[in-house]
């Protein structure tokens, strides 16, 4: 099973959400998480938010709290420093960071989708396809963008009609290509 924080940014931040509009008259922000399991904001002391992870800036953190909505749970952050809705406004389409060792350790089966970012990816010949560059998370599922030598960049779904082979530790990903897929 594979934790979701994103791939463009350096290992030591990861993304965990994304800054939506202020809530309420205390400056609190609504963030959709970008993790499968929202529940590890509560464990942070402090976030890092900003456009880019480069940009981002250090934010304690005051009080979390979980929404269950339509689209699932909304977290709803107060960052020191931010104490009206205009100031949290600011924030709004803001990235939320957490560093990587603030987060619980990851089980055995799990891994960060930023550790694909890369990946070799051959065909079940043995035939090189390209390199993964980054990692879409799709509502119906994953899709690895893959670099290819003189070509136009593939999408590959992750499902079993196409991917043969998941291998994290060797950092390769192995496809079963159809028609049109390459």
């Amino acid at each position: 099973m594979a934790r979701q924080p994103s791939t463009s940014h350096p290992p030591n931040l990861l993304l965990i959400g994304r800054v939506g509009k202020p809530h309420g008259l205390r400056g609190e922000v609504k963030v959709a998480p970008e993790t499968d399991e929202p529940q590890r904001f509560a464990d942070l002391a402090t976030v890092f938010v900003g456009a880019s992870v480069q940009q981002a800036r250090p934010c304690a953190v005051e009080s979390v709290r979980f929404q269950q909505g339509r689209r699932g749970v909304t977290v709803v952050l107060k960052l020191e420093g931010i104490e009206t809705p205009e100031e949290a406004a600011t924030l709004r389409q803001r990235l939320v960071f957490a560093h990587e060792a603030d987060l619980p350790p990851l089980d055995a089966d799990e891994f960060f989708l930023h550790d694909l970012v890369g990946a070799s990816v051959v065909t079940e010949g043995g035939e090189p396809v390209g390199t993964v560059t980054d990692v879409l998370e799709l509502p119906a599922q994953r899709v690895y963008v893959v670099e290819r030598p003189g070509r136009p960049p593939a999408l590959i779904p992750d499902v079993p009609a196409f991917l043969a082979d998941l291998n994290v530790a060797e950092r390769r990903l192995v496809v079963r290509p159809i028609e049109g897929l390459l």
